[in-house]
């Protein structure tokens, strides 16, 4: 199909994926020739439909109950008449053979309308498809008088491709059910007043309601109610979550029980849900590695088995007649060459790597993963080595300050408040803690309450990697790391020890300087998070045993927080930059690594790594562009249950190719041989191609009970 649409003018390529069941088309926009490919689709059968796209209240376009049900009526017709047949051959009456091959022929003419439609349009293409070697081999049968076998064929073909079209569809689904979660109208706020309009004109800003038991249309933030959403369609998450004023909420989401009032905060086209479908579109249609080998394979095996044929057809006979030896017959030769003809075609072995990639991209969004492509299934089967970065990701992400020590006689309260007017000019993790400890101590942390009256900061200073300074009232103030404090004689040995003692129990430590001195020590802790060790077990389990932490903390700091959550390594005094070499460093030492990180901060670490993991993507553009993976939940147990998935898809797609070439190659030294038939042949093909769908649908079975957090065993593989 794909060659017969290239060959329209104006078209560039066409990438047809019959897993997916989509097709890419890239053309000349002078020419416009999409109408005339779109014709060339539907002769051969197929439905077309746009793949994506703005939706409206209208009803769609009415297809034709032929267009739906003619395959399958079809079907059933050839069989009925197949058997018929079957039934007159075994009876006794004058006329009956010619009724039996008249039957026949209607049981051919029924069954196999649609695969000469089809092969036309391949020869048109000149390319040679199954449904041209079909053709040429019912015909062949027909010619030598074999018309029950050729009527056999047909219908085999074509029960087996309906089975094969009904069973992709399950694989094909994923994308309809996601576009199916955004209602496409929704009820805007106006003066008071609720008026009903479609989703895709809503601007942000617009304030919406939403009643219990509806589907949110849009991404936005909560401005008035509570209620319990349903995230799972975008996070994974089954457990409903509780959400009130200022939380965000994404389209797709189930509002399960109050009334919300929701702030639009981006356009239809530009929600997560929006970016998920773009993604899930863009991975199910790309190639992973192994499918273009396959394809290359696939490229040479057809035209050689044809040319086998051929010889199987003519040499023999020709030879027995020239050396005056009876070879057997030209029908005979002629009958073997025809199944080896059914069996050239590679249509198992071209389909047993996208349907099991499909099948897998889809249960991983279903899960709340989402995959860019193949390819990163295959790298995820190969990973020796796990990074994580510490902060967001071992640990929840959500510093806060325990301890404020003071030295030289300082005012906790001065130092926190003190600390406070430097860091609210920072955008660094740390000082979002400093800043919410201060206004739980003061009420509200501004220039005006935590600095003196009339004073304000000045000379604002960010010591790149290390901390910031700045001048408050006349007196130069710094926050920074131990690091630069010992390296500037700013810590006295009782300052130090107090570092030390913080570091020792998984703190960030935080020095307040005036003027030189070290007046106070505040200690920030990240809490680990609860499923980080049975994470760390669970990759143990699938045989990787080398995890490593990757941290800008100092060294005690970081093995506290590594042995809390069950790291043997670490590596600490990270800069970002630094970072990027310890990656490239743990693949030269390892192998195949996986960096899981926010997709943010590391951006850099996640795109030195052979595959790259954001956590906590739903919502964040950032993570959903910078990252191969995205874990659209804050989930860490998603790492392991992914990395078993690529091992698991890897695993099968070897399976469907090892099946398909055994089955092949065998059926294909019968035919040579004079032992297979072709009804075998069609087995070999069609029946085959159904076995390794049906094998590649695997994945598509849910398997996340096996990966719970709540006990130590967690099963990694199957």
């Amino acid at each position: 199909m794909g060659a017969a649409v290239e060959r329209v003018a104006g078209v560039v390529s066409a990438e047809v994926n019959f897993a997916s069941g989509t097709m890419v088309l890239e053309y000349d926009p002078a020419t416009d020739p999409r109408e005339r490919a779109l014709e060339i689709v539907r002769a051969t059968g197929h439905r077309v439909e746009p793949l994506a796209g703005v939706r409206t209240v209208e009803s769609p376009t009415p297809t034709s109950w032929w267009t739906q049900y003619g395959h399958l009526a079809s079907t059933i017709a050839s069989g009925g008449l197949l058997a018929l047949a079957w039934g007159v051959g075994l009876a006794h009456f004058p006329g009956a053979s010619f009724v039996e091959v008249a039957l026949y022929v209607l049981a051919i003419a029924t069954g196999g309308w649609l695969v000469v439609r089809r092969a036309i349009v391949s020869l048109r293409a000149r390319s040679l498809d199954m449904n041209v070697l079909m053709t040429v081999a019912v015909i062949g049968a027909a010619l030598i008088g074999e018309w029950a076998e050729g009527a056999l064929v047909v219908f085999l073909f074509a029960f087996g491709g309906m089975l094969e079209s009904r069973s992709l569809e399950r694989t094909r689904r994923s994308i309809r059910d996601l576009m199916d979660l955004s209602p496409p109208v929704v009820r805007v706020i106006e003066e008071g007043r609720e008026i009903e309009r479609l989703a895709a004109d809503v601007v942000p800003g617009t304030l919406v309601r939403v009643r219990p038991g509806e589907r949110l249309a849009l991404d936005g933030e909560v401005v008035r109610g509570s209620s319990a959403l349903d995230e799972s369609p975008i996070t994974g998450e089954s457990l409903p979550v509780e959400k009130g004023p200022d939380d965000p909420v994404w389209a797709g989401s189930l509002n399960t029980s109050g009334v919300l009032q929701i702030r639009v905060t981006a356009r239809a086209q530009d929600s997560t849900l929006a970016h998920i479908i773009y993604l899930v579109e863009e991975a199910q249609a790309s190639k992973a590695p192994v499918q273009r080998l396959v394809d290359r394979f696939s490229s040479v095996y057809t035209p050689t088995v044809i040319a086998l044929a051929a010889c199987v057809a003519l040499v023999p006979p020709i030879a027995g007649m020239l050396a005056g030896q009876q070879w057997g017959g030209f029908d005979e030769w002629f009958y073997r060459a025809l199944v080896m003809l059914v069996v050239a075609c590679p249509c198992a072995l071209v389909i047993s790597t996208p349907v099991s990639i499909v099948s897998a991209i889809t249960r991983a969004t279903r899960d709340g993963v989402l995959v860019k492509g193949g390819a990163h299934l295959e790298t995820a089967a190969r990973v020796k080595a796990v990074a994580f970065d510490k902060t967001g990701t071992l640990t929840r992400g959500l510093p806060e300050v325990v301890d404020v020590i003071a030295l030289r006689g300082a005012a906790v309260s001065r130092i926190l408040e003190t600390a406070a007017a430097l860091e609210g000019l920072s955008t660094h993790p740390l000082a979002s803690a400093v800043v919410r400890a201060a206004r739980g101590d003061e009420g509200s942390v501004t220039q005006a309450s935590s600095v003196p009256a009339g004073e304000e900061v000045s000379g604002f200073e960010d010591i790149p990697g290390q901390g910031v300074s700045g001048v408050i009232a006349g007196t130069r103030y710094a926050v920074v790391s131990p690091g630069w404090a010992a390296a500037h004689g700013v810590l006295d040995q009782t300052a130090q020890a107090e570092v030390e003692g913080l570091e020792s129990n998984a703190r960030t430590v935080l020095v307040v300087v005036a003027d030189g001195s070290a007046i106070g020590l505040i200690g920030v802790a990240d809490e680990v998070r609860a499923e980080s060790p049975a994470t760390v077990e669970a990759l143990g389990d699938l045989g990787i045993q080398h995890v490593v932490m990757i941290t800008g903390d100092n060294d005690r700091t970081a093995a506290a927080v590594a042995r809390y959550a069950g790291v043997r390594e670490y590596l600490a005094r990270l800069l970002p930059a630094e970072k990027v070499d310890a990656v490239r460093a743990l693949k030269d030492r390892y192998g195949t690594v996986v960096m899981v990180g926010d997709g943010i901060n590391d951006a850099p670490a996640l795109a030195a790594a052979d595959l790259g993991i954001a956590m906590g993507a739903a919502g964040s553009d950032t993570a959903l562009q910078t990252a191969d993976v995205a874990l659209m939940s804050d989930d860490l147990t998603q790492v392991p249950r992914f990395l078993d998935l690529g091992r698991r898809t890897v695993r099968i797609i070897k399976q469907n190719i090892a099946t398909s070439i055994v089955i092949k190659f065998a059926v294909l030294g019968l035919a040579a041989s004079g032992h297979a038939t072709l009804w075998m042949a069609v087995f070999a093909d069609t029946g085959v191609s159904l076995l390794v769908i049906l094998n590649g649908m695997r994945l598509l079975r849910d398997r996340r009970h096996k990966w719970r957090t709540s006990g130590p065993q967690v099963e990694g593989t199957s």
